[in-house]
């Protein structure tokens, strides 16, 4: 497949009176109903920090597990007093369309992950530059709907500050562009054993038909679903596991064979030696740029529709790839928290009806991490742009790593994990 080709681009169109009408008007209304959000929460220390950057040049970093962060992050522009822009991925323009202008008005702007957007990079480098508004960036890339767990960052979010740092030197301006890192992470505010129960009866009834599963350990009964689910992929992908290999070998087995037969059908090198989470990401980029590509003049209308409804298909099968993430003993055997067994609940239920929901009202707090100058890399950029690029990426992962592991530290374990008879 040639994937040469000028994607689509759209730019950002803040329209500050919008901006302000639904951070005060809609906002209020929209935070309890759509992502369930009850209230923010951020420590005015960590608000007086951000505070202290108005009016300088601006990226926050932040985790990106669900839906519920871009939210967050649109409330906290209202407490600091400043407009943001959002590099945000092509596929919300088209998943929401035809609020897409409504998303440019609001400040965001689209880039295709993993391709060379010119047009996106240039956007960057001038909102940079112009330093009139911060820029926020979600560099894990792919949300595992895991709030929990962190992706590994990808190494680009350097590029897009050193092309404004350049241009910024050239002129003979003060090139100081700050990274702020920052962690989001919600948690549940009421006692939620009858969600929790509904939830999984609801999955119960659909992969579990005709059993009654109520009386059962919640997370024996969480395991159950997740076997269940496990069962009906392997059949589908003609996979048939060995007398007693293990729950969690089983699903590691079906995330290689999903992964090696999408690489190997769009004719990418898979390397089955990199972690998990990067080859996963390698192919959702490669199968983005197939998805949201222009025509090419060689190209009939029928012919470009098929390679786009199959790159669609294909990347279904690694959002299954990414919900089975999760489903991994390791997280499986962690603590078991309100939040960490609702998340799990999440994923099967995206698998098995294509979207999560959100049971029950939750709080959102924020924590803010020791800003990263970039001038400290310059040095470094010189040298090496690659390394540079790599070495602010790991740093900055691993500040919103321990802030996120920190925060959940704070969830309450699963108090109730039977269901009262």
């Amino acid at each position: 497949m040639n994937t040469t080709t000028i994607f689509p681009f759209r730019p950002p169109r803040n329209c500050s009176l919008f901006i302000k009408f639904v951070q005060y008007i809609l906002e209020p209304i929209m935070l309890p109903l759509i992502p369930k959000i009850s209230r923010i929460e951020i420590n005015p220390i960590n608000l007086s920090l951000l505070k202290s950057f108005k009016g300088k040049r601006v990226i926050l970093i932040s985790n990106h597990a669900e839906m519920t962060e871009p939210y967050v992050i649109f409330a906290l522009s209202r407490m600091v007093g400043e407009e943001f822009n959002y590099l945000t991925t092509r596929e919300v323009f088209e998943d929401y369309y035809p609020a897409g202008r409504l998303l440019q008005a609001l400040g965001c702007y689209s880039v295709i992950r993993g391709a060379p957007d010119r047009n996106s990079l240039r956007a960057t480098s001038e909102i940079l530059v112009k330093g009139k508004n911060w820029l926020v960036i979600f560099p894990e890339g792919v949300s595992t709907g895991a709030s929990d767990v962190l992706m590994p960052f990808q190494p680009g979010i350097g590029q897009f500050a050193f092309r404004a740092y350049d241009e910024l030197t050239k002129k003979g301006e003060k090139p100081d562009i700050f990274f702020v890192p920052i962690a989001i992470k919600t948690f549940y505010i009421h006692n939620m054993d009858l969600p929790i129960d509904r939830a999984l009866r609801r999955l119960e009834t659909k992969l579990l038909p005709g059993t009654d599963q109520g009386k059962r350990d919640y997370q024996e009964r969480l395991v159950t679903l997740g076997e269940a689910m496990l069962v009906s992929k392997e059949q589908e992908y003609g996979v048939s596991p060995q007398p007693g290999t293990s729950l969690s070998q089983r699903i590691s087995t079906m995330k290689e064979v999903i992964i090696a037969a999408t690489a190997k059908e769009i004719g990418v090198e898979d390397h089955p030696k990199h972690i998990l989470p990067d080859r996963l990401r390698d192919l959702i980029n490669t199968l983005d740029q197939y998805i949201h590509r222009q025509n090419q003049a060689k190209d009939t209308e029928e012919s470009a529709k098929a390679l786009r409804e199959r790159a669609k298909m294909l990347r279904h099968s690694l959002d299954t790839a990414t919900n089975f993430m999760a489903l991994d003993h390791q997280y499986l055997e962690l603590p078991m928290t309100t939040e960490r067994f609702l998340d799990i609940v999440g994923l099967l239920e995206r698998e098995t009806f294509g979207k999560r929901r959100f049971w029950g009202q939750r709080k959102a707090v924020i924590e803010v991490g020791s800003p990263v100058n970039l001038n400290d890399f310059a040095y470094q950029y010189r040298a090496s742009k690659k390394d540079a690029f790599l070495t602010i990426s790991r740093a900055l992962e691993a500040k919103v790593r321990n802030m996120l592991q920190e925060l959940s530290q704070c969830s309450e374990l699963l108090q109730q994990l039977k269901k009262d008879g």
